[in-house]
C-alpha cells in the first residue's frame, strides 16, 4: 500500500507538471552551473571532513574498546555542532538575498557571536558533565577512558563550530577564494591522521590543530584580503 501511495503521489506530481516535462528541450549552461555548485560542494566537503574523518581513522589504528570510548566522545562532542550548526544554515540564505540585493547585512557577526558563546559553554559543560552523561548512557567502564579524551574532543569542535560559520558566509558571498585553500587542509590533515596517532588524545590534538588552521584560513579571507565585488 505504501508503494502504492508513492506511485499514485508521483504521478499526481507528473501529471500537474506536464507542460514542463513535454516542453521542447533548450540549452543548458552546464559550465556556468559547475563553477557555482562545484566550490561550494567542495568546500562544504572539507567541513565535513574534519568533523567526521577521524572516526574512520581511529577504526583503522585502534582496539574496538577503544574506539567504544573514542566514540561515547565523539557523540557527545559532535552534538555541539549540531547544536549550533542550525544557526549557520539558517544564515546562509539570508547572506545569499543580501547578497544579491547589494545590501550590507551584520547578520554574520551575529550568528559569530551566537555560535562562540553557544559552542564554549557546551564545550565547557561537557568537559564538566561528560563523565556523569557518560555513566548514564555508555558502558560504566568506558568513564575513565572517555572522559579523559571528552575535553580535547569538544575544545577542538569549537573552533570547527566557528570556522563553519564563517565558510558559510563566505560561500553564500560567492565568495570562493578559501575553497582550493580548505581541501589542501582537509588532504593533509588526512594525511597528519596517517603519521599521528599514538593516542587518542594525540588524535584529538592533531584534530584540534587543524580545526584552529581551518579557522585561520576563513578569518583571514573574511577580514585580511578584500573580497571582489560580487557579481550580479
Amino acid at each position: 500500500m505504501a508503494l502504492l501511495g508513492w506511485v499514485l503521489a508521483v504521478g499526481i506530481a507528473l501529471w500537474q507538471t506536464r507542460a514542463l516535462w513535454l516542453a521542447p528541450a533548450q540549452s543548458f549552461d552546464w559550465r556556468s552551473l559547475l563553477r557555482q555548485v562545484a566550490p561550494l560542494m567542495l568546500g562544504a566537503a572539507a567541513v565535513q571532513f574534519l568533523f567526521m574523518a577521524d572516526t574512520m581513522f581511529v577504526k583503522s589504528y585502534f582496539a574496538e574498546e577503544e574506539v567504544g570510548f573514542y566514540g561515547s566522545a565523539g557523540t557527545l562532542s559532535r552534538a555541539l555542532m549540531w547544536f549550533v550548526g542550525p544557526l549557520a544554515a539558517v544564515m546562509f540564505p539570508r547572506i545569499v538575498h543580501s547578497t544579491a540585493r547589494s545590501e550590507k547585512s551584520d547578520l554574520m557577526g551575529l550568528v559569530l557571536v551566537g555560535t562562540a558563546i553557544l559552542a564554549v559553554m557546551g564545550a565547557v559543560g561537557l568537559s564538566v558533565l561528560g563523565p556523569w552523561i557518560i555513566k548514564l548512557l555508555y558502558n560504566q567502564s568506558w568513564v575513565k577512558v572517555a572522559a579523559g579524551v571528552l575535553p580535547w574532543y569538544a575544545g577542538a569542535m569549537v573552533p570547527l563550530a566557528l570556522a563553519n560559520v564563517l565558510v558559510n558566509n563566505l560561500l553564500a558571498r560567492s565568495d570562493f577564494r578559501p575553497v582550493p585553500a580548505l581541501c589542501v587542509l582537509a588532504a593533509a590533515y588526512g594525511f597528519a591522521l596517517t603519521r599521528f596517532h599514538d593516542s587518542l588524545a594525540m588524535v584529538l590534538q592533531t584534530l584540534g590543530v587543524f580545526n584552529l588552521l581551518m579557522l585561520g584560513v576563513c578569518a583571514w579571507f573574511t577580514w585580511g584580503v578584500k573580497a571582489p565585488n560580487p557579481k550580479p
